[in-house]
């Protein structure tokens, strides 16, 4: 005989309890063949508090807020759509791409996904003429650029007043994966590097890269 326990203790996954708003959504009964969000626990179908609702990718919308038993029929799910939710009580991290989307949800402490920005750097001629323009494209991955990316205050850049190598503009590309750094040489070129990392807001985790990325080298 299955055993029901009321009134227990239930996992708590937001940070602050008393700040969030939830909205409710229909799970279908889980079956074997289509489990939907459930996982199967000592014989019964579970979601779990801490799921990402629908899918852990760009179509999130929010965190499931309570455990909830589907093993024998539908269960109406209350999903946090803005909150803040502690990390530690998540059963798997979300996706860059879910952090990105469930844009009035804050994670505690900030999930670090491991930010890399990678780029195939223009390599520069010492002494090549001033004005003279080069591109380059800079990858994220981990996370994707805002349209904050396109503002030149939103990065820190190093080593334009030295090689006199300096950033023109920063365009985001459509998929938001990389943006388009055009440089232009402020006077003749000399020996050095120029460098940028984004800032916070200039990334859809609200997160920094732990490194900046040489975008131009001049040798």
């Amino acid at each position: 005989m299955e055993q029901i326990v009321y009134g227990g203790p239930a996992k708590q996954i937001l940070a602050i309890p008393d700040h969030y708003v939830a909205l409710g959504f229909k799970h279908a009964k889980a079956t074997a063949n289509a489990p939907g969000l459930a996982v199967l626990e000592d014989g019964k179908y579970m979601i779990k508090a801490g799921t990402i609702y629908p899918a852990n990718d760009a179509t999130a919308i929010g965190v499931v807020l309570n455990d909830y038993d589907v093993t024998q029929s539908d269960a109406m799910l209350a999903v946090v759509i803005h909150g803040f939710i502690k990390t530690a009580a998540l059963p798997t991290l979300p996706s860059a791409n879910a952090l990105a989307a469930m844009k009035q949800i804050t994670f505690n402490p900030v999930i670090d996904m491991g930010l890399v920005l990678t780029c195939k750097e223009a390599e520069i001629a010492v002494g090549e003429a001033k004005d003279v323009e080069h591109t380059v494209n800079v990858y994220l991955t981990g996370a994707t650029f805002r349209d904050a990316a396109a503002t030149l205050t939103n990065w820190t850049i190093a080593g334009e007043t030295t090689n006199k190598v300096v950033v023109k503009s920063i365009v985001v590309s459509a998929d938001r994966t990389y943006v388009t750094i055009t440089t232009k040489n402020s006077a003749a070129a000399v020996a050095g590097s120029t460098t940028v990392v984004p800032e916070a807001a200039a990334i859809s985790t609200g997160q920094e890269p732990a490194a900046a990325v040489t975008i131009a080298t001049v040798a």
